[in-house]
């Protein structure tokens, strides 16, 4: 063989030394010895002898030292800096916020949580989400492929155990607690099973076997089910609709992605709506005055501070008592409130950027395993913010659903981390990865 030969050994040492991500050495011997071996096979083939051949081989393929620039040139790791940079300007604005709603609420000395150091906790579950997104951003997550039907056990085993020892928080039974902290089992869950999806998705439509089938008991009413019982409506909500844009684009058989997962959420809304109190809910949204000391109250108190804002706001730690908990769900209608329309349409503006960049970092992946993941982390990212900013401007429903990054809270923040991770990572090997299956 070619590369039993010392002088091509020492070659491809030479041009290994100058390319810093070892995992590319492997790929990139192999290719050279390909090139080398045709060459030398070719002179041979002219008379000439296996030394003269293997020489006049080596000069052809040019200088190792330049050649390895230019390989690790073309493959090095890359990093997405829009996306970064996004990650962090609202992991910042959420501390930020923290900080104006802690010393609002040290005004308010009758509310009883005057003394919770919000902007400290956040800065600690980013802290603590960091190593997480370092952990997913350098793996190498075709690795997370052969662990799909893994994480889709832990999915609906974690949801099982929740449903039997989780306690309710909200009238949700989906939190799990470990030493001092709570974690909202059920959101974490619907993450797993969007990864779950995106790989056997993908197996099954290779198979082209019952794929219809399996994917709704798998995807659609397995976690229907588990989802309704805890109950926690807005994470089913939020599971379907990205898993229906998953399926969709996997497929590319848009009707019938749409059919498992739509016409799923019209038997869940007209099930649901059943049930006075969820329909008295959707009245109140429908018009806020009808019962404007119950179920409208909120929305007329939001109604009421966004009016009041201005294009400046109220300021840095601007009270609100009507306004309670505002470190949560309404996070952006207090932004609105302390700080004006001007930093309002900001935060939005950033929301449709930071979506875009995760878009275009899908449009850079050649990989089919690696494009999947990214329309699963974009989708359901895409949707939180959507309705979260929706409804603190009135025009949704109000649910328990945070503005990701910057709402207070330790599991959607770390979650949300690893997800982005996890995209920085595939973005990082699109040019690492040399024979990825095109989509």
């Amino acid at each position: 063989m070619i590369r039993e030969h010392e002088n091509v050994r020492d070659y491809l040492s030479s041009v290994c030394s100058q390319i810093r991500v070892r995992e590319l050495h492997k790929d990139i011997r192999r290719e050279l010895e390909s090139h080398l071996e045709e060459l030398v096979l070719d002179k041979e083939a002219e008379g000439a002898s296996r030394e003269e051949a293997v020489a006049w081989a080596i000069r052809q393929m040019g200088d190792p030292v330049t050649v390895g620039r230019e390989l690790h040139r073309i493959h090095k790791p890359r990093m997405h800096w829009g996306l970064l940079l996004g990650l962090i300007a609202f992991l910042g604005l959420g501390v930020f916020a923290m900080s104006s709603i802690e010393s609002s609420y040290a005004v308010m000395r009758s509310n009883g949580l005057k003394g919770v150091d919000f902007a400290i906790r956040n800065m600690f579950f980013i802290g603590v989400g960091m190593p997480i997104l370092l952990v997913f951003y350098f793996m190498d997550y075709r690795k997370l492929k052969a662990w799909s039907l893994l994480m889709y056990y832990l999915a609906a085993g974690g949801m099982l155990y929740v449903l039997l020892f989780g306690h309710q928080v909200n009238g949700a039974r989906s939190y799990l607690s470990i030493w001092r902290f709570s974690i909202d089992l059920a959101s974490v869950t619907s993450y797993l099973f969007i990864a779950a999806a995106a790989g056997l998705l993908l197996d099954w439509r290779g198979q082209k076997r019952h794929f219809w089938l399996k994917s709704m008991l798998a995807f659609v009413l397995v976690p229907v089910m588990l989802y309704a019982m805890v109950p926690s409506l807005p994470t089913l909500l939020f599971y379907l609709v990205s898993y229906g844009i998953l399926c969709g684009v996997v497929t590319r058989k848009w009707w019938l992605a749409l059919l498992q997962t739509g016409g799923t959420l019209l038997l869940l809304g007209g099930a649901f709506l059943i049930r006075f109190y969820l329909s008295q809910r959707v009245l109140a949204f429908l018009n806020p005055d009808r019962d404007p000391s119950g179920a409208g109250y909120m929305y007329i108190q939001m109604r009421e501070a966004l009016s009041s804002a201005g294009w400046w706001g109220h300021g840095f730690g601007a009270v609100n008592p009507k306004l309670p908990y505002v470190h949560g769900e309404l996070i952006f209608t207090y932004l609105v409130y302390s700080f004006g329309w001007g930093v309002g349409i900001a935060v939005a503006g950033a929301a449709v950027y930071f979506v875009a960049r995760m878009l275009h970092s899908m449009g850079q992946i050649r990989e089919t395993y690696g494009k999947m993941l990214i329309v699963a982390a974009t989708s359901i990212i895409g949707v939180q913010f959507g309705y979260c900013i929706g409804m603190s401007l009135g025009l949704l429903p109000i649910t328990s659903v945070v503005l990701p990054f910057v709402s207070y809270g330790g599991t959607h923040i770390m979650v949300e981390m690893a997800i982005i991770g996890l995209v920085l990572g595939i973005y990082r090997r699109k040019d690492m990865i040399r024979l990825g299956r095109t989509f």
